[in-house]
């Protein structure tokens, strides 16, 4: 079984978080006041102050068929990538993996053999079905699933067709998988062939190799790898949930290019599958206690050195509250990234 947090050196986490950050409390008369929007630097200031931090949040205004966006970022947040996106980012590969199914019009239930050349000859490495392979990603965030997503898609894809400026990815990059054992690694220079099929036998084959370029370098990768790190900012990954989540509320410009098929299962998975949907994150642990009825959507990561979540909150039926979190803490410990989410959240349950 795969391990789903990678592994780099521990570190730890404290928490000291301000009156004023949670409860908007005007520390010289005691009297409560309402958080005001340019406090959001100062919320996440009262959060383990000793520790390194990147937040952004988007609040969702208007109505359900008219959502309206506003976005907040912790100081720099919005275009830093100097933190370890661990788990995040596999919500990438997942979309542009059914962004490449869509394009060689095969359905969401194929299968994937994948392929690599060795000394002139094709070696079948695994099979598995689509399917699978997403609901792995969010049911236990397969490092293996991950892995081979990528694979399918290739790195010169991802990092030159989706991960790009204007698809909303300025600073993020994907160049290395999760795992370094046969069947699943991804050697970058090593060809592949990736055979998509149906149940019914259709296929539909993909060569790729690696140019050789380094994306990490262009995009600004610091940790682990300049040159073949993986990168990316918690404003790209607030984003990327956000178009996921409001598809069919955005202009045709700004939406991936899926199936309602596809959105669907993302959200909320289905027959035993798994997607965005459910309570066991960072985030929910912590926000629930504001929102004890909201529903959460989300992908996590953690390593020995980060902890991170990206989440989309919604109460509307409630509070009326919704938001879109994307978290990080320079700390292996999730103490501090709970501490920001129950500080967000108490913020926003205070905003008019």
């Amino acid at each position: 079984m795969i391990n789903r947090r990678d592994s780099l050196v521990s570190l730890g986490a404290g928490i000291a978080v301000t009156s004023i950050g949670l409860f908007g409390c005007n520390s010289l008369s005691g009297r409560l006041v309402k958080p005001k929007v340019e406090d959001f630097n100062s919320v996440i200031d009262g959060v383990s102050p000793d520790i390194e931090k990147w937040a952004t949040v988007c609040l969702v205004e208007g109505n359900e068929t008219k959502p309206s966006f506003k976005w907040f970022h912790y100081k720099d947040s919005a275009k830093e990538v100097n933190f370890w996106p661990a788990s995040t980012i596999k919500l990438y590969t997942v979309v542009a993996a059914l962004e490449l199914l869509n394009e060689i019009e095969m359905p969401l239930n194929s299968i994937v053999i994948f392929e690599r050349k060795h000394e002139g000859k094709w070696i079948i490495d695994t099979s598995r079905t689509m399917l699978e392979m997403l609901s792995e990603i969010f049911s236990r965030s397969s490092n293996e699933d991950y892995t081979l997503l990528l694979r399918m898609v290739g790195i010169d894809r991802i990092n030159s067709q989706f991960l790009i400026k204007s698809r909303g990815f300025p600073t993020s990059a994907l160049m290395r998988g999760y795992v370094r054992n046969r069947p699943y690694l991804y050697i970058r220079t090593e060809p592949q062939r990736i055979t998509v099929m149906t149940l019914a036998g259709k296929s539909k084959t993909i060569e790729h190799t690696w140019s050789g370029r380094s994306y990490s370098r262009e995009r600004g990768a610091t940790v682990l790898s300049e040159t073949t790190g993986n990168c990316t900012s918690t404003k790209e990954l607030a984003d990327c949930l956000r178009r996921i989540m409001f598809h069919e509320h955005l202009p045709e410009g700004d939406r991936y290019q899926l199936t309602g098929e596809q959105l669907a299962f993302l959200r909320e998975g289905g027959k035993g599958l798994k997607g965005l949907r459910n309570t066991e994150g960072f985030v929910a642990e912590s926000a629930l206690k504001i929102f004890p009825k909201a529903k959460f959507y989300h992908k996590e990561g953690l390593i020995s050195t980060y902890s991170l979540d990206l989440a989309y909150v919604d109460d509307s039926i409630h509070s009326g509250k919704r938001y879109l979190i994307s978290i990080v803490a320079n700390s292996g410990k999730d103490t501090t990234v709970k501490a920001m989410s129950r500080a967000i959240a108490t913020w926003i349950n205070g905003l008019e």
